[in-house]
């Protein structure tokens, strides 16, 4: 099983997801300023989160990670070698994170 994970349409700079008891808070960030908050059903915040994700095919999404068993663990495949540590991405799945966060997962 593998995973994409996919950059932020612009001028969306970095998306903060976060459980709040019974809802989800969805903070968007344009241009580096909160411009605000999405209160949502608990567990819809990722689903909205991959509405700001720009429409790219499997081949290009910056970062994709699969499991290659219990000997390797985690394996990352970074298609944009250039890409900084701090740029906000999105898995197919709605798991809003940084590119940093990701390498930090595949050390583990």
């Amino acid at each position: 099983m593998s995973t994409s994970y996919y950059r932020l349409r612009e001028p969306i700079t970095s998306l903060k997801l976060k459980n709040d008891g019974g809802h989800d808070k969805l903070t968007v960030f344009e241009n580096g300023a909160n411009c605000g908050t999405l209160i949502l059903s608990k567990g819809n915040g990722g689903i909205v989160a991959l509405m700001f994700c720009v429409d790219e095919d499997d081949i290009h999404c910056p970062i994709r990670t699969y499991y290659a068993g219990h000997d390797v663990g985690m394996v990352m495949q970074v298609n944009n070698k250039n890409i900084s540590n701090d740029v906000t991405v999105i898995s197919e799945y709605g798991d809003v994170c940084t590119i940093g966060e990701i390498k930090e997962r595949s050390k583990k």
